[in-house]
Order: C-alpha cells, then structure tokens, then sequence
C-alpha cells in the first residue's frame, strides 16, 4: 500500500505506549512495564494527541488518578480489538507449529477455578509444556466484561448470558441442590421441596451473583421465610460455613474433580428453582485462539464424564 495512504494512526508507534498507560493506569506502570523512561512516553503521546488533534487524557490530578477523555476512551476500545487480533495472530501462528509455544487469559468463576480448572490446565500443559496460562477469577458479569474489552479469551463459569456479543464453546446444564452439614438432618434425605427448609438459618451469596437473584425471586414466589445467617460473593466461603454447620444453602451443581465431598447435596425438587448452565465461552467478535480452542475442547470432554 502507498504510504499515503496507510492511516495515520497505524504508522504511530506511541500507540503501544498509550495502551500500555491505560492499561496500567498511570505513565509511571507503563514505563516499568515496556522499561522506557516516563518522559519518552509522555512525549509519544503528546505527539499522538498532536496527530489526532484531540487530548486523550485529561492531565488534571484528581482522586481518580489518570483519566481518558471521549477520544481517549474511544481509541482505548479500538485498540482493545486490535491488540487482541494481534494475539490470536501470533497464537495462529503458534498452531503452525503444533501449538508448542501462546499464552491464554482465562476468567473463571471461584467455585470453578479450585475445582475443574486445576484438571484442564493440567491436561493442557500434558499436551502442550510450553503453553502459559494467566486465570482471573471474578464474578460472571465482570468476566462478561472482561471478553468484551479483550483482557481474557476465555469465560469459564456459571449463568453467562445468552446473548450475540458471546461465542459458546461448551456448555453444561447443571442441576441446583441443597447444601448442608453431613450431620444436619436433612443430610441423610434424597430431595426436599423449599417448604421444608421454612424459618431454617441460611448461608447466601451476596446480591452481586445470579444465583442470589435467582433464589430471591424464588422465595418470593413460594413465600418462603429463611433466617439469613450471613451473605458471601465467595462461594468457597459459603460452602466452608455450611460444613461447619453455621447454617444451609443452595447452590448450582455438586463438586466436579478436586474438592473433598464433606457436604451434603441434596435434589430440590421444585420448579421455581432454575438449572444453573456451567459454560465455556469467548468473544463472538473475536475469533478464538488455537489454545482457547484447545481449551474448550478438554472442557468438552471433561463435560461429557460429568454426572449429577
């Protein structure tokens, strides 16, 4: 292509140093992180700010720290896609090579990260020694968000949306059961209804995860009255105080591989209460990595051995 008419932004060499310093939030991060100097870096954005004619932080300290101004979050969000294209790139061409060498960004739901992942990262390394893993354990909305921006390439955890913006590579429709301590009385019973657990103390997870929302809507349909004991966003948490006998739960699917069966899951047998979707997915504007194909397919086959 004529160099005139190559855009201007994509001969401007100060775009990595401008996402550098938005992703590590000040000038001071980038620098360490590319090791430039600060002031190299300030200039190149100065320059790029000339360019575009535009500002792209607004300098001005506040309680925030550094900000992006319109145009700087707008650039930000394209070079989110570009930086994540240029990954998959070199990961493509990895693949060329027996996938011998790439790096994937995992965002995992708790619960999932200390149960299965272990086992799929395992077989992964089996396969491929010099493959490297990075796994950010969050919530489903934020690990939503995270595929959206292009921080991680795969989502690995529980209710993710149906929704376009979302590629599912393997799903897995998981039942919802009562928790107990294996000495509470209900321990010892195949299934209960929800009218059986009436007025008992309860663990819940906080307002911040689906399950919460699901379970408020179903106490609400059946004029259910539970004891709130405590509320937790940690499931590993809420598990660990049902155990110690603190109280009872609900939660979406048993333990799948590594944790110690030392509760007691119990069916509901209740329609208000909905089956949980455990699901591996990526960007659907994205196209998935060799190794994030790779990925789903073990959890594919770990799916496929997994019994309620």
């Amino acid at each position: 292509m004529d160099e005139k008419h190559v855009p201007r932004l994509a001969r401007m060499t100060a775009l990595r140093y401008f996402f550098e310093v938005v992703q590590r939030g000040s000038f001071r991060k980038a620098a360490d992180e590319i090791n430039v100097a600060a002031s190299a870096i300030n200039r190149q954005i100065s320059l790029l700010e000339a360019t575009l004619d535009t500002k792209l932080f607004d300098r001005e300290r506040g309680p925030t720290g550094l900000r992006l101004t319109e145009a700087g979050r707008i650039l930000h969000y394209r070079l989110c896609s570009v930086m994540n294209e240029l990954a998959i790139a070199g990961d493509e061409i990895s693949e060329l090579k027996g996938l011998q060498r790439g790096h994937l960004r995992i965002g995992v739901n708790e619960v999932i990260a200390t149960d299965l992942l272990p086992d799929v990262i395992a077989e992964l390394h089996s396969r491929y020694e010099n493959l490297t893993f990075k796994a950010v354990v969050d919530n489903t909305p934020e690990i939503v968000k995270r595929l959206h921006d292009g921080d991680v390439d795969i989502g690995f955890g529980y209710n993710f949306p149906s929704t376009k913006e979302l590629n599912f590579l393997s799903v897995l429709q998981r039942k919802t059961h009562l928790i107990t301590s294996l000495g509470h009385p209900f321990a010892r019973r195949k299934h209960v209804k929800l009218r059986d657990i009436q007025g008992a103390d309860f663990i819940l997870p906080d307002r911040s995860l689906a399950l919460r929302r699901m379970l408020d809507d179903a106490f609400a349909a059946t004029d259910l009255k539970i004891n709130p004991i405590m509320e937790t966003n940690s499931f590993t948490l809420l598990r660990t105080m049902v155990q110690a006998g603190l109280g009872i739960s609900i939660v979406t699917g048993r333990f799948i591989r590594n944790s110690p069966q030392r509760l007691a899951f119990i069916d509901l047998k209740e329609d208000v209460i909905k089956f949980g979707v455990l699901s591996c997915c990526s960007s659907a504007g994205r196209t998935p990595s060799a190794a994030a194909v790779a990925f789903a397919d073990v959890v594919k086959t770990y799916f496929s051995t997994i019994k309620e």
